[in-house]
This record gives C-alpha cells, sequence and structure tokens, in this order.
C-alpha cells in the first residue's frame, strides 16, 4: 500500500482529535466512513439485496420519524440505516440533516453523502463551507465527502477554502480532495502548495493530488467507481435470479420428456 495512504489515513484520523469542547461530536467521527474507506465487505451479502424494494419504503418512514426525536443519538442512528437505500428522497433527508442542531447529525448526513457520492448535494455542501454558522470540524467533513463525491463543481470552493485554511489539517484535507476532485483548475494551486507549502505533509499531499490531476497516480474515486461498476456488473437482482432458474426448469422438463 503507497505511503500516501498512511498519510491520508493519519490526516482523516487528525479529525477525531478535536477539542474537548467539541466532546460531544467524538460519537459521529467514530463512524465516519472517511476514516473507514479503506475497509471493505467482505463476507456480506450485497447491501442492495438488504435495502430491497419492499424494506427501503418501510426504513425511509422509520428515518423520517427518528428525524423528529428530541435526541440526537436517535437522530444519527436513523441517518445511518440510509447509507444503502437506493429511493430518491433519501439524498433530500441527508441534505436537510446538514441544518440539524446537533453537529453530531450534522457530520453524519455530510459524511453519508460523501460516502454515496450524491452529486445533488454538491451546490448546498459547498454553500454550507462558507456560512459563519458552519462549525470547524463541520467544515472538514464537508471538503472531506465533496472529494469523495469527486464532482467538479466543488473544485472553486474547496480551492478558495484551502487558500484559508491555517491549520495543516484543514489544508491537508483540501488538497487531498481536490487531487480527487480532479479538476485541471487546481492545478497551479496544488504545484505552488507542493512546493512552498509550511507542512512537510501537505506538501506531500499536493503532490500526490498534482499527480492525479496529471493522470500519473489514480484517485480514490476512480477505483470506487470501478469497484461499484464491477459490483453492478456482478449483481443479479433476485427476481432475475428466480427467471434463470424458471428457464432451466422448463428446459430440464423438455429434455425429460423427449
Amino acid at each position: 500500500m503507497r505511503q500516501s495512504l498512511v498519510l491520508i489515513a493519519m490526516l482523516l484520523f487528525s479529525l477525531v482529535a478535536v477539542p474537548r469542547a467539541q466532546a460531544q461530536v467524538g460519537s459521529a467521527l467514530g463512524n465516519n466512513p472517511l476514516l473507514h474507506q479503506g475497509q471493505n465487505r467482505a463476507g456480506t451479502d450485497d447491501p442492495r439485496e438488504r435495502a430491497d424494494k419492499q424494506s427501503g419504503p418501510r426504513i425511509v418512514k422509520d428515518v423520517k420519524k427518528a428525524m423528529l426525536d428530541a435526541d440526537p443519538k436517535v437522530r444519527v442512528a436513523g441517518l445511518t440505516k440510509l447509507r444503502y437505500l437506493q429511493q430518491p428522497e433519501v439524498d433530500d433527508i441527508l441534505i436537510n440533516g446538514m441544518v440539524d442542531a446537533d453537529t453530531r447529525v450534522k457530520i453524519k448526513a455530510i459524511d453519508l453523502l460523501g460516502a454515496r457520492q450524491a452529486t445533488s448535494a454538491v451546490p448546498t455542501m459547498s454553500q454550507f463551507l462558507f456560512l459563519r454558522s458552519t462549525e470547524p470540524v463541520v467544515r472538514l467533513h464537508l471538503v472531506a465527502a465533496l472529494g469523495r463525491i469527486g464532482d467538479a463543481r466543488a473544485a472553486l470552493p474547496v480551492m478558495q477554502y484551502m487558500q484559508g485554511a491555517e491549520d495543516d489539517r484543514e489544508r491537508g484535507t483540501a488538497v487531498f480532495a481536490l487531487g480527487e476532485i480532479g479538476d485541471s483548475r487546481a492545478l497551479d494551486a496544488l504545484t505552488q502548495a507542493a512546493a512552498e507549502d509550511p507542512s512537510p505533509m501537505v506538501r506531500r499531499l499536493s503532490q500526490e493530488a498534482v499527480e492525479k490531476l496529471q493522470g500519473e497516480i489514480p484517485t480514490q474515486h476512480s477505483e470506487r467507481l470501478a469497484e461499484k461498476k464491477d459490483a453492478d456488473q456482478r449483481f443479479v437482482p433476485t427476481d432475475v435470479k428466480l427467471s434463470k432458474l424458471r428457464e432451466f426448469d422448463e428446459k430440464l422438463q423438455e429434455q425429460r420428456g423427449r
């Protein structure tokens, strides 16, 4: 595994080390999909089979009810159930979760939008990045999620965020996100950061982001898309499986009748 992944893991893990005044955010950070993006689901059944057309609407209804609960832990748990659902209203629920009064709920919604690669959320997430009411830790998750989504519309907002970032974690998260987004407009800023940033970690991440933009190394975003395409090709819906079984049985019966 590339050394850069170690640096990235250290960077993203540093999100957990927020001040004690933000200790209530801890549980949401601990469940942040970004911190575990290298893990796979080997040995488990396809999540799309669990979140099928029958259970999906029921889960969505339950989550909407959970989002009205006074306990933020209940709201976070509710949002978690949306991870693999394909219902069209899911992303809207998550986008609405970004305005929740509790930071943990906001972070969960943002992380899930990133994990789902919800391109429909990019304009709203980009706007929230610069709202005065948006907490610094939430901004970090917004930038990381925009990187996971990989939509070019986020390139300029993330560049603007990077230019104003004083903290190494903030700049490091931003340059990593820009590398994942892959927009050539960020090339000059990343090249400058690779040469001049005071942090060795940020310089290294910036150089790798430049290499991603130039096509010298793959982005994690492109690798996830390839994995998803492969999974889609291997995934056979239950009704199709049953149909093939029926066809096989009919042919078998025909052969026996001859």
